[in-house]
């Protein structure tokens, strides 16, 4: 076991004199080449890399612990397609775009036995609302209307369509009879909202696993990794590395854990956590 007190001295030491060689003007573009490879391999970035995002580790390990899912933004159907390939779980899909619900759909054919698709978006409010998209198959269309704030999206989401909007909520009588295992919501910065409609589910079912995309849309709604913790109350926060089979224990309060590029985290319910620690 190593040492602590000889690591941190060590580690000083060390930051002591990398801060005096690179703490200047002209030494930063290496900084940045160093701090952007530390986020791909902490599990940031991994936007267009969906195999590289560690969620099909991340569902292999839980596999055999999920007999009913919900896949909240299915968008084309890869992560709900994943689930039904690696698991014999149950998996309730919600995707609000024509589009993406068509391709969603030929998934939903598949595996008819396991599989039920619904054509709406949730939220915290049962309502009509916008949702703004850059083409009918978008996995970054948003119900969040100023996405042209974030440079890596711009003007893309130029195009708008009413869609239906609904709470989690609504379906509480639905979900009466099987407990809810996992919850994986990946809305585009709507991730929040999609939880404050999902109270009385979240409070009635504890799911053991939740899992959230969350990023630079969090940002510019001046919302935090621990903003989205409070709500899951009952969880341990774990950060989906991009290999691997292990997740990473965080703490959402601490500001290294609040980075606002796009990562995948996990909440594990407290009574199972120490099993994924």
């Amino acid at each position: 076991m190593f040492n602590k007190k000889l690591l941190t001295y060590v580690y000083l030491k060390f930051s002591k004199l990398y801060v005096f060689l690179f703490g200047r003007k002209q030494m930063q573009f290496i900084n940045d080449i160093i701090f952007s490879l530390s986020l791909d391999a902490k599990g940031y970035k991994h936007y267009a890399h969906f195999f590289n995002s560690g969620e099909k580790s991340f569902i292999k390990l839980i596999k055999n612990e999920i007999d009913l899912s919900i896949d909240i933004g299915a968008n084309i159907g890869d992560y709900t397609k994943l689930l039904l390939l690696e698991t014999e779980s149950k998996v309730i899909s919600f995707e609000p775009l024509k589009g993406a619900f068509e391709e969603l759909k030929k998934i939903h054919l598949q595996f008819k036995d396991r599989s039920e698709i619904h054509n709406i978006a949730l939220g915290a409010e049962t309502k009509k609302q916008n949702i703004f998209y850059e083409h009918e198959k978008s996995e970054k269309a948003s119900l969040v209307s100023n996405l042209e704030e974030i440079s890596l999206i711009g003007d893309k989401n130029k195009n708008k369509t009413l869609i239906d909007v609904k709470k989690l909520d609504d379906f509480e009588s639905y979900f009466s009879k099987q407990k809810i295992d996992l919850i994986k919501i990946d809305t585009e910065g709507f991730e929040y909202e999609v939880l404050k409609g999902a109270t009385k589910i979240l409070d009635q079912h504890k799911p053991k696993f939740i899992q959230i995309e969350f990023g630079w849309h969090h940002l510019i709604k001046n919302q935090s990794l621990y903003n989205i913790s409070k709500l899951i109350y009952f969880s341990d926060v774990f950060k989906i590395l991009p290999y691997g089979k292990k997740l990473i224990q965080v703490d959402p309060s601490r500001p290294e854990n609040n980075i606002y590029h796009l990562s995948n985290y996990v909440f594990i319910r407290k009574d199972i956590s120490n099993h994924y620690k």
